[in-house]
């Protein structure tokens, strides 16, 4: 995404990135000494929790401005800005971890060989992934107003949201054996009664650029579009998509 990101509403708004994915970080199994990459690792939340049980962690973002913040948050650890996309490890980390990062990387093949040739042989990957049919409501939604605007909405709406099949066979033919993989809805509540608008402004800040005075109108009329089936008892509820991998290399 080139868009800058907002690390401040960010950390203010969008908590429940990091706070949904503490499982995952226990899944990964961090040891002390361990060097393990973070993959979009944004304002380095995770990092630091990771960074707690004695790892080596590098974190790695696209976004220059989320890794200001995360050097700023977390001045003892190691953030680099780095193209997910373009990796140029070699046999360096015990682990790669990503959470909530890998599904706005669309070069999907390059991303996994790069993990793959950033791990040590017996090294191993985990992560969680946005899969089909995540946002489903909110993306049929906004997809409708910018047709009507006649405004293509494919250069905005561009995720890699994978099958669980597609997913495994894409490790696979990567050369990483996939050890777990589960596919499961998560609703995900956005606080408040301008949530679904706060959402947008995070995840689709270039849209919202570019649309300019335009963009609060999109965002009316997306909530009004969603609102009987995400906004409950007061609260927006996402329909998130989660895929959720752990996969080693031989």
């Amino acid at each position: 995404m080139d868009s800058a990101w907002n690390p401040t509403l960010y950390d203010d708004r969008a908590s429940f990135v990091s706070e949904l994915a503490s499982e995952l970080v226990v899944s990964l199994r961090p040891k002390a000494g361990e060097r393990i990459l973070d993959l979009g690792c944004g304002t380095g939340t995770l990092t630091a929790e990771i960074a707690r049980y004695g790892a080596l962690v590098t974190g790695v973002d696209r976004s220059e401005e989320m890794i200001a913040t995360a050097r700023e948050k977390y001045s003892e650890l190691h953030f680099e800005v780095v193209d997910g996309q373009e990796l140029a490890y070699s046999n360096e980390f015990e682990a790669v971890f990503s959470n909530a990062a890998l599904h706005w990387m669309l070069r999907a093949r390059d991303v996994v060989r790069g993990i793959q040739r950033s791990l040590v042989p017996g090294g191993r990957f985990v992560a969680e992934l946005g899969g089909a049919g995540c946002v489903a409501s909110v993306t049929q939604a906004v997809t409708e107003i910018l047709n009507e605007w006649q405004i293509d909405p494919a250069p905005y709406l561009s995720w890699f949201f994978p099958s669980p099949g597609r997913y495994a066979a894409l490790l696979e033919a990567e050369a990483l054996t996939v050890r777990e993989l589960r596919y499961f809805e998560r609703p995900t509540p956005i606080a408040g009664a301008d949530g679904l608008a706060t959402w947008l402004s995070l995840f689709q800040p270039r849209l919202m650029a570019d649309l300019g005075s335009r963009g609060p109108e999109l965002c009316d009329m997306a909530s009004e579009r969603c609102r009987p089936r995400l906004f409950r008892d007061g609260r927006w509820l996402l329909d998130y998509v989660r895929l959720r991998v752990i996969a080693t290399k031989p």
